[in-house]
Formats: C-alpha cells, structure tokens, sequence
C-alpha cells in the first residue's frame, strides 16, 4: 500500500456496500490489494470536476459529499458517511460534467480502479474476497442505474406535490420507518428539483396541513402512509 492507512479502518468498512459480505477481518486482508490512500478534505473543497477527473474509486469514511453540475451549479446529487464516489468512471473515457465538493469537510478512502477491471496480480490468498468484492460493485451500478431511473421520474412528474410525494416516499421505504432524515436540506432538494426553494417549502408546509407529514428541520415524519402512497403513485 502506498500509504499508511488509519488503524481500524477495516471496522469502518464493514457496512459499506463494497465490502458486503465480508469480515472486518477478511477486509483487513484485503485492502494491501485494493486501497490507494486516505485523504482528507476541508469545508466547501473541491474533490473533482472535468479538469480534475478522479482515477479511484472514493470511499466516504466521514463527512458529506456535494455533487453539482458543471454548468449552472444545480446540485445533482448528495453522498454521505459509506458512500461511494466514482464508480461510475472507472471504465469510462470521458468524465461526467459534474463537480464534487465537500460539505463541511470529509475522510475520503481512495480503491484502486484496476482492480475492478482487472484480476489482482499477487498472490495473496484472497481471490474469493476479490470476486466479492466485484460482485458487490456489479451490483452497485445496476442500482445506480435504478436510482437514475427514479430521477428522471422526480423531474417527468406532474406536479411539485408528487415529485415531493414520490421522494418522501421512498426515502420511507429506504429507512423502514415514518420517521428519518432527509439527506438533503430545504436548498439542495429545491436545486434538486429544479424549482424555488418558496415553492419547496409551500408544498412540504401544505402536506403537513393535509396531516400528511410533520417535520421539524430535516426530520419528516409519514403521519398518513396510505395518502402519501396515492399521492407518489406507489
């Protein structure tokens, strides 16, 4: 491994998608085959854009990731603590438009996208984690391809009350409980959906008028599950 990675980081790996299915020992075996560098951001720092293209696959040990558009800023997507960051490139001969900055600072693990592309070269034992550990990506990117999918459907929809219905409804599913977080805040889900953040805050503020929701900052709790599933059209 070029560089001295933190102790315990095997631990920190242990829920993240990549890993999946492996030990903490397994992937403390593991990661002399795989990983590059850890690296550590500040506040509002850029990671990537098209002059800056990532070559490794991003690991988010801590902090939050913004991903907006090259051109007019919009933010596109969020990534948060286990993320990933990249994987979309590693077999790609052009960079995405997109610039990737840091929230309020990050600890970014970098994997080495060879790996993912090729059979390791040492002999270390550990082929059956490899294959793993590939599977697990495979898998990544054909729900990454869903989460798209999903996308296109929040920005096609009729209204702002159903992209706003069809969002809380998922993140409901994703949590298994009516009440969770929302990853992005009031600013960032408006860019998100490409409308003013005024209009955002009417239609959250009218949902919980209907008694449909309640929230208190990015907290929002399903006061009515049926009435937000006929509103997202699930």
């Amino acid at each position: 491994m070029p560089e001295q990675l933190p102790l315990h980081i095997d631990e920190k790996l242990y829920q993240n998608t990549i890993f999946e299915g492996l030990t903490p020992e397994q992937i403390a075996q593991v990661l002399p085959c795989i990983a590059v560098a850890v690296k550590y951001y500040g506040p509002d720092e850029c990671i990537a854009d098209p002059q800056r293209p990532l070559r490794e696959l991003g690991v988010v040990l801590d902090g939050d990731l913004i991903i907006r558009d090259e051109g007019d800023g919009k933010v596109v997507d969020s990534i948060g603590r286990n993320g990933l960051l990249g994987e979309a490139a590693l077999a790609a001969s052009d960079q995405l438009p997109h610039r990737v900055v840091t929230d309020k600072g990050a600890q970014i693990l970098f994997l080495s996208g060879a790996f993912f592309l090729s059979p390791c070269g040492k002999d270390c034992g550990n082929r059956d984690a490899h294959q793993i550990i590939v599977g697990n990506m495979l898998r990544l990117l054909s729900e990454r391809t869903i989460s798209l999918n999903k996308k296109i459907a929040y920005l096609t929809a009729e209204d702002l009350k159903t992209k706003i219905a069809m969002y809380l409804w998922e993140l409901y599913q994703l949590n298994g409980s009516s009440t969770f977080n929302m990853p992005l805040n009031r600013d960032r889900l408006a860019e998100y959906f490409s409308v003013a953040r005024p209009s955002l805050s009417r239609e959250l503020t009218n949902l919980r008028n209907m008694g449909i929701i309640d929230f208190h900052r990015s907290s929002v709790t399903i006061l009515d599950v049926a009435a937000l599933q006929k509103m997202a059209g699930r």
